[in-house]
This record gives structure tokens, sequence and C-alpha cells, in this order.
């Protein structure tokens, strides 16, 4: 067993440790952290070994990220290497010496961001629980100052922890002050940060705790909305807004929730406006934007805002927008295999946006995808210059040597119609893979990490951007904008994972809605969907989505001479390499195309 004779709370208190930094220099745990590590290596450098293992345990205790969603993993590790095999300190690493040794200092630490974290994990560890650890846990995470330079360093993941442990005690004392300490700090102004009543008032609503005071809430942050809306802030006021409707309809105040739905809808108007004279694309996008939200205000209420008339005027000036952006769009070529200038094009097509939404449109602009008939016209002449190699059967086999597809050979003097028809299959998309690596290589990747030197893609941004899309089913928001924010953060694996599924619930959905039936019975009786092989082969798939989107889908994520990347998903056949191809990579952007797309048409599909 180790020795752990050096854990003792003696020669803690003899280091005299203490904390002491600015504000404009505080970063929360990562600041703790550095001084623990810092002491550290100064006992280290005194010969005090003992000394240096116990703040090198501290610091790394100090290390862990606080999530405070989660109520049984509220700790991750800050690294993590999982090809090697490594990560940092989690909370089930530390031996029952080493929590006893934290628990033992708990009392003794003044710095509340130290405190809150020994006494969390003591609190989350030892078993039995004891609730006093949890009680000292949350005393300590609601003494850090709510402050709005620091609110995005911690202080907002520490109230939120403190709350959370509060609800799971059913605390309802320290529950009612945080809630009283939160509503006061919502209530005061932070003139240099516009975002901090939005943010309190935000926790309070995810949280649930703002039953009281709801109604305040809204009634000041649609206030709030409104001068960031004459200051022309828009997207900012439109949050303050959504989230002041939210909060007007749980309080069954319907007049209220639609004059934000009013505001919300005028605020797209207006930035269309404002931005027409600089960008059409941009215009065209917030005009459209402006319809969407116009159509969400109840029938009832639609007349009082005259919103048909509105959205009659707007039309207008979204076909005038649309018919000029054609005068912005650059032309991106390339020449041979050199792809230097398409490269060099693409970043030039998408740098020096102002807004990340517009980024994003012109992002999803720089190809239109395939072209169905052009890609048969150049596979039939691709056939007939190589005739001889078109005589022996191909085989494609999987990374892990299973045999996926086959061609058959051409034989002359045969009737050949059935194998130059998968021989042509074949080259398809055989071209189609090299338009989709030089669109990857050569635009996407490098379009997109300059755009990620220049703007911020939220979440929030990627997931309203579906809200607004007629393309994404309502109930699948969420989900789809967490998938297309992977991919800005560059976390293909995780997001091709997750958009297999939910596009072949979107062909679904268009393919009901063009009259196709999608659901096999069963001799028992039993109805089953289909998958989105046997959903693209119906008859209903290409006049749903037209020959290029088809032939798209189907090359990208259900074709084995294609990516077939639906069923190396479903069948767990990617690995952390393959997870990031340039397959997966194609197929977020792909999306997001469409989504964007559709967001600036109003249809669904745009064949």
């Amino acid at each position: 067993m180790e020795n752990i004779s050096h854990l003792s709370r003696e020669k803690f208190l003899d280091c005299n440790w203490n904390f002491d930094l600015s504000q404009d220099e505080h970063y929360g745990y990562s600041s703790i952290m550095r001084s623990l590590q810092a002491t550290a290596r100064n006992m280290l450098e005194e010969g005090k070994t003992d000394e240096h293992r116990i703040f090198e345990l501290l610091s790394r205790v100090a290390s862990m990220m606080l999530v405070p969603s989660s109520i049984n993993e509220p700790f991750k590790p800050i690294f993590q290497d999982f090809e090697q095999g490594r990560r940092s300190l989690i909370p089930d690493d530390l031996n029952a010496q080493e929590l006893s040794f934290l628990e033992s200092i708990i009392e003794d630490i003044n710095e509340p961001y130290l405190k809150a974290r020994l006494a969390d994990l003591v609190w989350l560890l030892k078993k039995p629980r004891n609730p006093n650890f949890a009680k000292l846990a949350i005393d300590a995470y609601s003494s850090i100052v709510i402050n709005e330079e620091l609110w995005n360093r911690g202080v907002g993941i520490c109230w939120e922890r403190a709350t959370q442990l509060s609800l799971q005690l059913r605390d309802s004392e320290r529950l009612a002050t945080i809630k009283s300490e939160l509503f006061s700090a919502f209530l005061l102004q932070y003139p240099n940060q516009k975002l901090m009543n939005f943010w309190i008032a935000d926790l309070l609503h995810r949280l649930k705790i703002d039953h009281e005071i709801r109604e305040k809430m809204a009634t000041n942050l649609q206030e709030q909305a409104k001068n960031l809306k004459v200051g022309r802030d828009f997207n900012l006021a439109r949050s303050y807004y959504e989230l002041a409707g939210k909060l007007f309809q749980k309080s069954s105040l319907e007049d209220q929730r639609v004059e934000c739905l009013y505001e919300i809808a005028q605020s797209f108007e207006l930035e269309a406006e404002l931005n027409a004279s600089q960008s059409n694309l941009l215009a065209n996008t917030y005009f459209e934007n402006a319809i969407h939200a116009y159509r969400k205000i109840p029938a009832k209420y639609r007349e009082d805002f005259s919103v048909e008339n509105k959205i009659l005027e707007i039309r207008a000036k979204k076909t005038k927008s649309g018919k000029a952006t054609l005068d912005e769009m650059v032309m991106v070529q390339t020449k041979d295999v050199d792809i230097s200038e398409l490269v060099k094009a693409s970043i030039e097509h998408v740098s020096g946006k102002e807004k990340a939404h517009q980024a994003i449109t012109y992002l999803t602009g720089l190809y239109s995808g395939p072209n169905y008939d052009d890609l048969v016209e150049q596979s039939k002449a691709l056939i007939q210059e190589s005739f001889f190699s078109n005589l022996f059967a191909k085989t494609k086999m999987s990374s892990d040597g299973r045999v996926i597809a086959k061609t058959p050979g051409i034989s002359p003097g045969v009737n050949n119609d059935s194998a130059i028809s998968a021989v042509l299959d074949s080259k398809l998309h055989e071209n189609f893979a090299i338009q989709v690596q030089v669109a990857v290589q050569g635009r996407i990747i490098p379009a997109l990490r300059q755009l990620l030197k220049e703007h911020r893609f939220t979440q929030e941004l990627l997931t309203l951007i579906c809200e607004q899309s007629p393309l994404v089913p309502k109930d699948r928001v969420n989900l789809l904008g967490h998938a297309l924010w992977l991919g800005f953060e560059e976390n293909f694996s995780v997001a091709i994972h997750l958009l297999c599924p939910l596009i072949e619930h979107i062909v679904r959905v268009e393919l009901k809605n063009n009259g196709a039936h999608t659901t096999t019975i069963d001799s028992e009786g039993i109805e089953n969907e289909n998958g989105l092989s046997t959903l693209m082969k119906l008859d209903k798939a290409i006049p749903t989505f037209g020959e290029n989107l088809a032939f798209e889908i189907k090359s990208i994520f259900t074709e084995s001479l294609g990516f077939n990347l639906r069923n190396e998903v479903a069948h767990g056949l990617l690995n952390d390499n393959s997870a990031n191809s340039i397959a997966s990579i194609y197929a977020w952007w792909m999306i997001l195309r469409l989504v964007v797309l559709s967001v600036r048409t109003g249809q669904a599909i745009n064949k």
C-alpha cells in the first residue's frame, strides 16, 4: 500500500497557504490550481517533499472541471487523451486516506472556491453520505461574490452547483437564500456586461426556482430588451425578448408573450433593412427570419399587429434582396490538382463577415453539392476512355477487410446493359468522392478554420438556426442544433453519430409529407419504420428531394459504393480515426447547408 504519511493536516497548516489575487487576474478554479502548483514547487525547492506532495494533490483536486448540471458526476477531468489512455484526476481516483485528509482541512480553508471543492468531494464520495458536507459546500459556493466580470470564469457554475445541492437536499432555507441573492443580483445594472441580467434570469429559469419572481423578471427582461433594440443591439434584444416570452408564458400572461414575439419579428425586419445597403445576402436572411417570426404570432392576435400585411411587405423586400444577392456571389475555382488557389478563394469568401450567423451562411455557400447529370456525363466519358480497366470485376473492401461492394466487368460482345449500369453507378460514386475530397480539403476545412479565428459559434446560435428552419422537425431542434455546433468544435466524430439518425428522420418526415408510406407491416401485423436505405429507394424519393440531393444523400449515407455513413454508424463500424473522416466532415457541412438554405428560402427542400 502507498505510504501516505505525508498527508498531514499539521504540515498543511505549517505552510500557511493563502490566495490573494486581483479580480482582473482571477479565473476561478484555474487560478486556484496555479496557486497550489506554485506552492508545491516552492515546497520542493525548499526540500519539503511531504508538503510538496500535499499541494500537488490539492492542485489536482482543484483542476477538475465543475459540471453543475450533473447530479452524479459533477466533476470531469480537465485533460483527457483517449489515444494514449490518459487523463487528469477525477473523484474516483482519490483513495480513502486522501479523502480523509481533504476532510480534515476543510474548516482550515477560508478560500471559498477550494473550500467548496473539498466539501463537495467529501459529500460526493464518503460513505455513508453526510449532508453537513453538502451544506458546507453550498455555503462556500454561495459566498462567492456575484460579479459581471467573473460570472463566466466560474462564479456562475458555482452558484448553479450550490442551487443543485440545495434542491438535492431539499434544504428550503438555503434555497430561499440563494434565490434571494440571485434575484437581487438580477435587479442590478451591469454596464460592462449586457448579458449579465440574462444569464442570471436564465439560471433561475433553468433550475425552476423562479416561481414567485417569474413575472417580475419577465417584465424587467422585456424592458431591457426594448432598450437594446433602440440601441440597435438586435441579437441581444431578441435573446432578452425570447426569455421574457417564456417567462410570460409560464405566468399565463399570453398578451405579454405575444408582444415579445412581435418585437422579435420586428427586430429581424429592422436588422434586415439596416444591413441591406451592405449585404443583400445577409438582409435576405433577416427578412426570412422576420417572416418566420411573424408566423409564430397566434392567429387570434394577427389582426391586432397587422401580421398578414407585414408578411406580404417583407416577402416583396425579400424577393428584391434575393435577386440582388446573385451579384454578391464569389465564384470559387481550382486548377488541376493544386488546390492552393481554391483554399485561398474559400478563405476570402468567408472572411471579414461581421456576424457569426452571416459567416455560417457564407460557409454553406462554398459549394452547391453534386450535379447528377454532369456526374453521369463525366462518368460515361471516363468509361469510354478507360474501357480496358473496366473489363475486370472490382471489389470494394472496408478498412477491416470485409467485402462491402462488387462491380462486375464488362465483357466484349455480350449484352452488357446491367454490367454497364453497375460500372456507371460505381464511377458516379468515385467521381463524387473526388468532389467531396476537394470540397472538404480545398473549401470547407480552410473556410471553417478561418471562421473559427474570427467568430465564436455558440450552441444557442445553431439551435436558433434549426428552430427557424422548415426542414428541421420541431422536436429535433435541440438535437440537430447540438450536432451542428459540434462541427464548429471540430468534433465531427460525435457529430456524425447524431447526424445520421437525424437525417434519417428528416428524410422520413419529408417523404411522409409527400405521400409516401415509410413503414413495413410484417406477417404478424407489426408495423416497423424503414431505414434510410429503404426510404431512399422509394418511388417518392427523387420527386421529394430532386435528382441531385437524392444522389448526394445516398452516396454519403446509404450506398456501399459511396461513403455509407448511416450503415457505418448504425453498426458501430467507425473508430476514433474514421469517425473524423472527410466523409463525416462533408456530411456535417451538407446538413448545415440544407438547414441554412431552408431558412433562407422558407422551403424545407430546395431541388
